[in-house]
């Protein structure tokens, strides 16, 4: 059979999901299509993603009276929470079937921060839905480049990655969530625009404003320029790849990694007047270089302007430029993957430094406070207190090695 599988959190499902639903289920040819809710997503908020019940009501309400088109609640039932988990296991369970993984998109620009992403191809080939608000062009070229990368594993397993260029609407669930309802009734099926008014859904306290990575890669392109935007995509995949060696989640170090320098564009003075006017503690050593300041108002703009709140990701992107003692796991991936990416050329031992990223935390993160410091040193620069103190903290914890 082909089955084509259109997974998301449907917080809340829309007008928009039944059409791409139904597009594909025809154009295709495909057997069955299932709306597969997620669990909760690992780089989304779950406290502000609306209760799984509520979630999978809406979506039966939608499909109901449509043909082929069912629910599917492995994620859920499972908590599972990656793609590659999810299609590995459906693989697994049927092996003759042939599954088609329906993104939109804005979702495919981000693809390969996915958690395993070759695994993804390995199992289902790829449908990307075009939206009315995306540009052929920069869609074919994304897609280009994914089936060049992983072009070995597609042609193993005769897997394919499809655009299916439609009239879909720029609807998103996030517009719904965060407008009146009232608003939005003509962008949601009636039943399920009932099932909201009947429950109260998305009030003010249960709005989940975060932007998608895709989205906040938009944003970031725009505002820096293409050397720190490539180094910002550099750092996100390192972390990425360093968070997934040192068994935490892959997600969340992509998003610090591709917000670590999001205040990288304000200049000093920019950067003295934002901490002022926000409230933000500016310390001497802060004072006497601004740029330091950078990591602190990065995290202010990650939390107030593209709504990400998770902590650890916020933290990280705090201490990515000076560190401190007793990092978490995250913060040290960002901090280190900020100094090792791809396009770092002149810092010295990178080679050896490189190839620790994946195995030792500690001594990858001394090495490079150690180097840190006596750059800064060489070029009598300010150097920040918790630099000094994280290095004595690094220093003692690896020992000798």
């Amino acid at each position: 059979m082909k089955i084509g599988i259109l997974g998301g959190t449907f917080d809340p499902i829309h007008n928009t999901h039944i059409y791409m639903g139904n597009q594909v289920l025809k154009v295709l040819d495909l057997d069955k299509l299932y709306f597969m809710p997620a669990f909760y997503p690992p780089h989304k908020n779950a406290a502000k993603i609306t209760d799984e019940t509520h979630r999978l009501n809406m979506i039966k309400l939608a499909i109901e009276d449509l043909e082929n088109i069912d629910c599917l609640t492995l994620e859920i039932d499972s908590k599972l929470s990656y793609t590659a988990d999810t299609l590995t296991v459906l693989k697994n369970k049927y092996p003759n079937d042939e599954f088609y993984f329906i993104i939109g998109g804005d979702s495919i620009s981000s693809f390969e921060s996915w958690y395993h992403p070759e695994i993804i191809l390995e199992k289902a080939s790829i449908v990307v839905i075009r939206r009315k608000d995306e540009t052929l062009d920069t869609l074919d070229a994304t897609i280009s480049h994914i089936i060049s990368k992983f072009q070995h594993t597609m042609s193993k397993h005769n897997t394919k990655v499809l655009l299916l260029d439609t009239d879909v609407s720029n609807i998103s669930s996030s517009y719904i969530r965060t407008h009146p309802l009232e608003e939005c009734r003509s962008m949601i099926p009636e039943k399920v625009y009932n099932y909201i008014l009947k429950n109260q859904l998305y009030s003010d306290n249960n709005k989940n404003m975060a932007w998608s990575v895709g989205k906040i890669k938009d944003d970031l392109k725009k505002l820096l320029n293409p050397h720190r935007y490539q180094h910002t995509l550099g750092v996100a995949d390192t972390a990425k790849h360093m968070a997934e060696a040192f068994h935490i989640n892959p997600n969340l170090a992509y998003l610090a990694g591709l917000l670590h320098d999001c205040a990288k564009h304000y200049s000093n003075d920019e950067l003295i007047r934002f901490c002022k006017k926000n409230n933000i503690f500016i310390s001497k050593s802060e004072q006497n270089a601004p740029f330091l300041l950078h990591g602190k108002v990065g995290a202010y703009i990650a939390r107030e302007k593209y709504h990400v709140e998770n902590s650890d990701v916020l933290n990280a992107v705090r201490w990515h430029t000076t560190g401190k003692a007793d990092m978490t796991t995250l913060e040290q991936i960002i901090f280190c993957a900020d100094y090792i990416e791809p396009s770092r050329t002149i810092q010295p031992n990178l080679s050896y430094l490189r190839k620790i990223s994946d195995k030792n935390l500690d001594l990858l993160t001394c090495h490079i406070i150690h180097d840190t410091l006596n750059y800064l040193k060489t070029k009598e620069q300010i150097i920040d207190e918790h630099t000094e103190e994280a290095y004595q903290f690094y220093k003692e914890k690896v020992g000798d090695k």
